[in-house]
């Protein structure tokens, strides 16, 4: 059944996991910045938060990326999800926001040791040309996860607070990690421990290019997709905390369409696949901040997000043929690492802007740094392409 749809075990268990991880921690995670205010942060406090939040999901990826080519992949997924959950006990029980904060921290440490092996994993569980269409399958419990967790969530605020919501997560993320030590497997294309002397070898131009190209991405997300969603709905359009969540529901719905864009990766190339979801998503952010109500930013917020998917799996096309196995989590690794402490500036950029501009100029910036990767995308050549501006369709 599973070869049917496309599903190996690895990615089967990978979607159920991720779907449950991600379902639970959204029924209160687009309402962190508004959980810090009331804990008593202002706004540069949470704009600093968020940044740290941001660093830190990437800092440690460059070690996760090595420790998953040397120790392999499955152990660097499950035991920092098993680890997690601790974590979150801690950020539920406290009324203190630094605590809080520290917390989700150091889950984001964990999440970083695992990003790498778990990126690498789900392109060697797929065949070479099928890259886009994998990551289509795990996006898609992602999205559902974004869509039905807030939704539930905004049912549930009448009577569970935000701390009752983390306590659940943190049950939620030491069963999946239970589920994934026991059932994910390390890729036959990965041999463990082998291919590291190669490292510096595969780090060449296409990788650093790549960098720049994350850099930009990973900025202009955390601006659009970390505290200022909730600033922006609140402080601009007065939307409620219900409502919030409701508005990052409907986004994330409207992500699935990207997954189909981003599916034409395999067949039309990962280039001209990102060119095309980085223009739509730089324009539409731009449109969406300016909006002064509700009303007329919710169709450009929905096409932000659509293409928002579309050019994050052009993205994981792309790396997938500038890497090789041998060495791929420790690349992937140093990329996310570098890109992170880049765009981990990305909220505390948008608090500078705020005091200039109000809440839309970080979203104007953010729509900018997304026209910008456009041109840093242009060098790259893959491995497999034909001479030329574009990718041969179909690899």
């Amino acid at each position: 059944m599973l070869q049917q749809i496309g599903l190996n075990r690895n990615l089967a268990i990978i979607c159920v996991t991720i779907f449950g991880n991600v379902f639970t921690k959204f029924m209160w995670y687009s309402l962190l910045p508004l959980h810090l205010r009331a804990l008593g942060a202002n706004d540069w406090e949470i704009g600093i938060a968020f940044t740290s939040l941001a660093i830190a999901q990437t800092l440690v990826a460059i070690v996760g990326g090595r420790w998953a080519d040397r120790y392999g992949r499955r152990n660097l997924i499950a035991l920092p999800t098993l680890l997690s959950g601790p974590l979150y006990i801690v950020a539920a029980l406290t009324n203190n926001w630094i605590v809080v904060v520290t917390m989700i921290v150091g889950n984001n440490i964990l999440s970083a040791l695992q990003s790498p092996g778990m990126n690498a994993l789900i392109m060697e569980s797929s065949d070479t040309n099928q890259v886009a269409r994998a990551f289509s399958f795990t996006e898609t419990a992602v999205l559902l996860g974004l869509i039905l967790g807030p939704l539930a969530g905004a049912a549930l605020l009448g009577r569970f607070n935000i701390p009752a919501m983390m306590f659940a997560n943190a049950i939620v993320l030491i069963a999946m990690g239970i589920a994934r030590w026991v059932g994910l497997v390390d890729s036959a294309q990965h041999t463990v421990g082998a291919g590291l002397p190669k490292l510096r070898a595969a780090i060449d131009v296409n990788v650093r290019w790549y960098i720049i190209i994350g850099a930009c991405v990973s900025a202009s997300f955390a601006i659009v997709f970390g505290p200022y969603f909730a600033i922006l709905a609140r402080d601009a359009w007065h939307n409620s905390e219900a409502e919030i969540n409701l508005l990052w529901s409907a986004g994330s719905f409207a992500s699935l369409v990207g997954i189909l864009l981003g599916r034409l990766s395999d067949r039309w190339g990962g280039r001209r696949v990102f060119i095309m979801g980085a223009f739509g998503f730089g324009v539409s952010t731009i449109a969406w901040g300016i909006a002064p109500t509700w009303e007329t930013g919710l169709i450009p917020l929905l096409i932000a997000f659509a293409f928002s998917e579309g050019l994050f799996i052009a993205l994981m096309a792309l790396q997938a043929k500038i890497t090789t196995p041998e060495t791929r989590s420790s690349v992937i690794g140093i990329i996310t690492t570098m890109t992170g402490l880049i765009g981990g500036l990305g909220p505390t950029f948008g608090a500078w802007l705020i005091t200039l501009g109000g809440n839309p100029l970080p979203f104007i910036a953010a729509g900018a740094m997304g026209l910008l990767a456009i041109a840093a995308v242009m060098p790259i050549r893959t491995r497999n392409q034909m001479p030329g501006f574009l990718e041969k369709p179909g690899i």
